[in-house]
């Protein structure tokens, strides 16, 4: 019973609403008196739910609809629909058994399943030959198959050309939630899923012999025709102590590759035949190589198990060549002042090496020991004097530098002797200089000097003096001389001094935390007075190698006292190494102490 009121559906036997109390008429609304033959239909044939009167307390009418009444309208027509589908499907099964492919037996009947088990009637699919509506063919012939249960059911099959189809039939059973349908025969079932198989396993290799065919095939023979050249790997590389270059040339594996130029066959491992070929071996035969770059040609042949050789594509490349070494030593950097008549040139290269200076062959000179050679070089009072430095070694080309000496112009020539050393070590700090002028000039010794001796200088010219070195280290001579109506000449010339080391080591300070900081605060004293420290020490770094600079740290350990030490001694340090040096003071560098070290022993 539905409440007017609320819409709520209640028992038939309430005399009030249970929702809201409203009294329930016997009768509170009706249906519509024509409904539609099917559900369907209806439902399709109304876009919206009916409309129906509800009358409220004050006895008005409104119109009122509930998804529930549709529900109702389906529960109606539910049987009709059930029936239906049953004759639809009687339908279906007739006309399949007449063309052989569907079994249908006249006694079977569907149950509700929603009745109660007492009130079902229990299903029946037995039947006999005579219950199979339609003709079965003539060839058909019966057969039996096992069941779940144990039990044997007859089933109809047709020859392998004709569709095979078997039918439930269990004699004098009842089966309850078995359907009567067509059931495919095992071995037909099988082989239809192996021709399926069979086709895809087909098209997959169709596939793939077409992608190698294609695809494969192309690729690799646009690759095969590839030039050498594209294919070669190149790569610089060094053999012993020699620039080399590594080339590696592609082929089947255990192939034979032999190189003309060297002589020697080359085995393919790895997909390579690998050939090291050192940079010199392309010029080494020549007497004299100018070209920075040599073109190197090298021409494969390729060996066949029946030994005939199946010549390659030529492979070039470029092969640069080196310069023969040349270190100038003095002066270091090319170019040097002079007012000397002459001047050594110093200069080291490589042992057995080829060298000359503007034209003339001086290889006789050069050191076995370390490739020193010095030259005594005549400079000449007309301002820039030139020297061609020529040098060629095996396995380099040939390398040329060029040495400016400066010396001016003299209108009086003043030369100083030959014989001159350009350093000094002895105990009084003099050193006899001698030269020679023009007759009757006048000689002015512009520089600390003793014993001038001018008794030949009207006759030849010559005179002497000892000169005196108020520095250790580099003390400039200069000597002026004059004469009526020419313009006077100057020469300065340097000597090195040092004392000798039983002098300059006694002199020595200690470089301990204390001294570290009175340098650090006196530097300027220090200097003028040249003071000399022995610093003990290990090489940490070195900034230059010419001269060679070197910080050491004299620290020991607790605090860092670093000093920057130049090398003037016979020695030459290494970093990491300890040594003990004796120096004086030459001012600071980056705030700490700078030294000319001119001694130097081991710690």
């Amino acid at each position: 019973m539905k409440c007017p009121n609320c819409g709520s559906w209640n028992r038939d036997t309430l005399p009030r609403c249970f929702k809201c109390g409203t009294p329930l008429p016997q009768d509170p609304y009706t249906l519509p008196t024509e409904q539609p033959s099917d559900l369907d239909e209806y439902i399709h044939s109304n876009n919206s739910p009916k409309n129906y009167v509800r009358i409220n307390d004050e006895g008005q009418e409104s119109a009122m609809r509930d998804a529930k009444d549709e529900l109702a309208l389906e529960m109606q027509n539910l049987s009709k629909r059930k029936e239906s589908g049953r004759e639809k499907q009687r339908s279906l099964r007739q006309s399949g058994a007449s063309r052989g492919f569907a079994p249908s037996a006249r006694n079977i009947e569907f149950e509700d399943g929603r009745k109660p088990a007492s009130q079902r009637v229990p299903r029946n699919f037995s039947y006999t030959d005579a219950d199979v509506e339609g003709e079965l063919r003539p060839n058909a012939r019966r057969v039996k198959s096992s069941l779940n249960d144990g039990q044997y059911n007859d089933y109809y099959t047709m020859d392998v050309a004709q569709p095979q189809v078997y039918y439930n039939n269990i004699d004098n059973r009842h089966t309850d939630g078995i359907p009567n349908v067509p059931i495919r025969l095992p071995r037909s079932g099988m082989r239809r899923r192996i021709v399926r198989t069979f086709v895809i396993l087909l098209l997959l290799a169709a596939a793939g012999l077409s992608s190698y065919h294609l695809v494969y095939l192309p690729y690799a023979n646009s690759a095969k025709e590839l030039p050498l050249s594209s294919r070669v790997i190149l790569s610089p590389s060094i053999l012993g102590e020699s620039a080399a270059h590594t080339i590696k040339i592609p082929g089947e594996e255990g192939a034979i590759i032999y190189i003309k130029e060297l002589h020697t066959p080359y085995t393919v491992t790895g997909g390579y035949a690998t050939i090291e070929v050192p940079d010199s071996f392309w010029y080494e035969n020549e007497n004299v190589v100018v070209d920075e770059e040599v073109t190197a040609t090298i021409t494969p042949f390729l060996k066949t198990s029946s030994g005939e050789q199946v010549p390659l594509e030529a492979y070039t490349y470029q092969v640069p060549v080196p310069a023969s070494p040349l270190i100038l030593v003095a002066p270091d950097t090319g170019y040097a002042e002079v007012s000397t008549k002459t001047y050594r040139i110093q200069f080291r290269v490589e042992k057995n090496s080829t060298v000359t200076i503007n034209g003339e062959d001086l290889s006789s000179l050069v050191s076995t020991q370390d490739g020193l050679i010095s030259y005594n070089a005549i400079i000449s009072p007309t301002g820039n004097n030139y020297f061609e430095i020529r040098t060629h070694c095996q396995h380099y080309r040939e390398s040329t530098t060029t040495v400016v000496i400066y010396r001016a112009v003299q209108d009086i020539p003043l030369d100083l002797s030959e014989t001159l050393d350009n350093r000094s070590t002895n105990e009084n700090a003099t050193m006899t200089i001698s030269a020679t002028t023009l007759p009757g000039a006048t000689i002015t010794v512009m520089t600390p000097h003793e014993n001038l001796d001018t008794s030949k200088l009207n006759s030849t010219g010559e005179f002497s003096f000892d000169a005196k070195f108020s520095v250790i280290g580099t003390n400039t001579i200069t000597i002026v001389a004059s004469y009526p109506g020419k313009q006077s000449s100057e020469v300065n010339y340097d000597v090195y001094y040092v004392p000798p080391a039983k002098d300059y080591t006694r002199k020595a300070w200690g470089l301990d935390a204390w001294n570290y900081s009175e340098l650090l605060s006196s530097i300027s004293t220090r200097v003028a007075s040249s003071q000399i420290y022995v610093c003990k020490g290990k090489i940490i770094s070195i900034i230059s190698s010419s001269p060679q600079l070197a910080i050491m740290e004299t620290g020991d350990g607790s605090s860092s006292r670093q000093v920057l030490l130049e090398n003037r001694s016979t020695d030459t340090w290494s970093v990491g190494e300890s040594y003990r040096v004796y120096a004086d003071v030459y001012g600071l560098y980056n705030g700490i102490p700078r030294l000319v070290g001119r001694y130097t022993y081991d710690p």
